[in-house]
C-alpha cells in the first residue's frame, strides 16, 4: 500500500511523489524518528561505518551537534534490536571505559546498511 504525498515544489519539478507504508521502522510510535549521535565523554566523535566491525570503512564522524536516523526504534533497546559484530573500546556515557560489541543500524546511507558502535553513542528518542 502506498500513499501519495503532494508538495508545492513544482517549480523544481517535484509536484508528487509515493511514500511506501513498508518503510523500514524508524520511529518509537509518536511519528518522529529515534536519533544518535556522539556522546560529550569521547570527545564529541562517532564513526558510522559501512559494516558492525572496526575494520569496515567509516563514512563518516558524527559529533555531539549531527545526528543520524536510527533504521530501527521503539522497542526495549534504544535503536534496538542490535547487531553483536565486531568488539570496540571507547569510554561510555557514564564515564567508565567499555568493551562491547554491539552495534546499531542507522540510515546513514539508505537503503544500504550502516552501523554506530552502541556504547559510545548517545541517543534521543522522542
Amino acid at each position: 500500500m502506498a500513499a501519495t504525498v503532494s508538495c508545492a515544489v513544482a517549480a523544481a519539478g517535484l509536484a508528487t511523489g509515493t511514500v511506501s507504508a513498508a518503510e523500514p521502522e524508524s520511529t518509537s510510535g509518536t511519528g518522529r524518528p529515534a536519533l544518535v549521535h556522539a556522546n560529550a565523554v569521547n570527545e564529541c566523535n562517532l564513526n558510522v561505518r559501512t559494516g558492525p566491525n572496526l575494520e569496515s570503512s567509516a563514512l563518516t564522524t558524527l559529533t555531539c551537534d549531527n545526528y543520524t536516523t536510527c533504521r530501527h526504534a521503539g522497542g526495549a533497546e534504544p535503536c534496538g534490536p542490535y547487531v553483536i559484530g565486531g568488539t570496540y573500546s571507547c569510554v561510555g556515557t557514564d564515564g567508565e571505559q567499555v568493551t562491547d560489541d554491539r552495534w546499531a543500524e542507522v540510515t546513514y546511507r539508505a537503503p544500504e546498511a550502516a552501523f554506530v558502535a552502541v556504547a559510545c553513542a548517545a541517543f534521543l528518542e522522542p
